[in-house]
């Protein structure tokens, strides 16, 4: 119970219990990391739920980094190699570079565009660790 709470609450990763890295559990660990994604959590602070997600597009949109993109400031997605902080891929929203996002600046920029603009209420922020 205790390494599930730290697991919810960012403290801890899947890939931190040696039991889940040894072979006969690696289907459990794929799981996990797929139902608990803490890539850029640790730095932005942005959960994504995807049984949330309707793939509309906005929060990519929305986001000033991703805005410096033409293709996106006319309100297109981004391109196959379009460097980008958000991007709609199989239908639902993905964190593709945290580090672009501007919470993961040094200093870091507060932003919470794509958070205030999903209509679904998908992306949601926390204190990042």
């Amino acid at each position: 119970m205790g390494f599930a709470a730290k697991l919810i609450s960012g403290e801890a990763k899947p890939e931190d219990c040696p039991m889940l890295l040894e072979p006969v559990y690696k289907v459990n660990l794929e799981k996990l990391k797929k139902l608990i994604p803490s890539e850029g959590r640790e730095i932005t602070g942005l959960i994504i739920e995807e049984e949330k997600c309707t793939g509309c597009g906005i929060c990519v949109v929305v986001c000033e980094e991703n805005r410096m993109n033409e293709e996106v400031l006319y309100g297109k997605g981004g391109r196959y190699n379009d460097e980008l902080v958000l991007k709609i891929e199989e239908g639902k929203v993905r964190l593709v570079d945290a580090n672009r996002c501007k919470r993961a600046f040094k200093p870091p920029e507060f932003c919470r565009a794509c958070v205030d603009h999903c209509p679904t209420g998908a992306i949601e922020l926390v204190t990042p660790t």
